[in-house]
């Protein structure tokens, strides 16, 4: 019953975008639209939404009320205390190093000395709406990424709703059933489901990687998906591995967009207009890809931030491998714009339905996307453009 709602929902929506838009084709299922990318390759997407049950925004007990950067990371030792992390998985650490713990606790140091406790507000106000795992995650980047944090700190100033929309985690090998492990155990203890369609269950890129898509919906409306990565068997000079080895489970970046409110409905903010913001505000921004998509869904990194504290002795290992994996190592984080655009009301009211939600057109959460997933084709681009 409510696989057949879902896809009788997603027939209305595949109609209405064939209707206003001759670039769109009819796919193989009434859910489904053909578009025509790059170098005339065909992408078949299905406007089915992924079936969950809303549950609890777990991080809003721990940063509600935040008002320091002490304070923000009380507030995170506690919620990351709260429930079981990836380092608390057997077998998940043993080929990480014991960098990536000083990674971190030199993070909040830094952020101790250059975080005002107005940007601490603006950090606990925007994870608070999360679960704790991603709220965990976030503020992790948050604490390093100059990128993520301005974001946070313009969007008043331009009237945008920030809005959460991925984060990508990188595992070890699939030689090790690493991302595997971390993905059952998500599911697992944390409560995200694998997409219930066949073709988006797993991702096999042809540049030496992997990855699990894993989703989530909170009872704010707000949606969490996570990709979970990891380099093939057989592909030492893939970066996915090394990187885990350096950095460990903390974000590798986090894909975040924005909407505004117009006359009570709900748009996306263009990626040309996040870009040109923080390029106003000094970040530097890679190649954009997705403007096949029809504005379905655009994509870009920020320029990663550089980590030039990596052990020599840690480096070394890993240059035996590459040289070019020493310099591309040194990527710590990355901030990823993201567009999607979004629904007309009449749509976005039957969207929340679907998940027994009241659609709430002022609730800076209440996003409803036309298109839910991730692209292959697009998150290979992005991929390469962070080494």
């Amino acid at each position: 019953m409510v696989l057949r709602h879902h896809s009788s929902f997603a027939t209305k929506i595949a109609k209405q975008l064939l209707a206003t838009d001759c670039s769109f084709k009819p796919g193989e299922e009434p859910s489904q639209i053909h578009i025509t990318g790059n170098e005339s390759a065909i992408f078949k997407l299905d406007m089915t939404p992924f079936i969950a049950t809303p549950s609890e925004p777990t991080a809003h007990h721990f940063f509600e009320g935040i008002h320091t950067v002490i304070e923000l990371l009380s507030a995170y030792h506690a919620a990351k205390s709260s429930m079981p992390f990836e380092v608390d998985l057997p077998m998940a650490c043993e080929s990480v190093s014991d960098y990536s713990d000083h990674f971190l606790s030199a993070s909040f140091q830094h952020a101790i000395t250059v975080l005002t406790n107005s940007q601490a507000i603006l950090i606990a106000e925007w994870v608070k709406n999360l679960d704790v795992y991603c709220a965990v995650k976030a503020v992790e980047s948050f604490c390093y990424s100059q990128a993520d944090l301005k974001i946070l700190e313009i969007a008043t100033r331009y009237g945008w709703n920030v809005v959460y929309d991925h984060m990508a985690i990188r595992c070890g090998s699939q030689a090790h059933q690493d991302a595997e492990r971390i993905s059952q155990f998500l599911i697992d203890e944390h409560g995200y489901q694998p997409s219930q369609r066949p073709d988006e269950a797993y991702y096999q890129f042809t540049d030496g990687w992997n990855a699990y898509p894993l989703y989530k919906i909170l009872n704010n409306g707000q949606v969490l998906r996570l990709f979970i990565d990891q380099s093939d068997a057989a592909d030492k000079l893939q970066i996915i591995q090394h990187w885990n080895h350096v950095y460990g489970y903390t974000a590798h970046h986090v894909g975040i967009r924005a909407t505004k409110l117009i006359n009570g409905v709900r748009l996306s903010v263009s990626l040309d207009d996040l870009m040109h913001a923080l390029i106003k505000e000094g970040i530097k921004i890679m190649t954009p890809t997705g403007h096949y998509t029809h504005g379905l869904l655009l994509q870009v990194f920020t320029q990663p931030e550089k980590n030039r504290n990596i052990p020599k002795s840690l480096k070394k290992e890993i240059a035996a491998h590459s040289p070019q994996l020493e310099k591309g190592i040194e990527n710590a984080k990355l901030l990823e714009l993201v567009s999607r655009r979004e629904m007309e009301p009449r749509f976005a009211w039957d969207y929340f339905k679907l998940y027994g939600l009241k659609y709430e057109p002022t609730n800076p959460l209440h996003s409803a996307p036309y298109y839910q997933y991730f692209l292959p084709a697009q998150a290979a681009h992005v991929i390469k453009t962070s080494q």
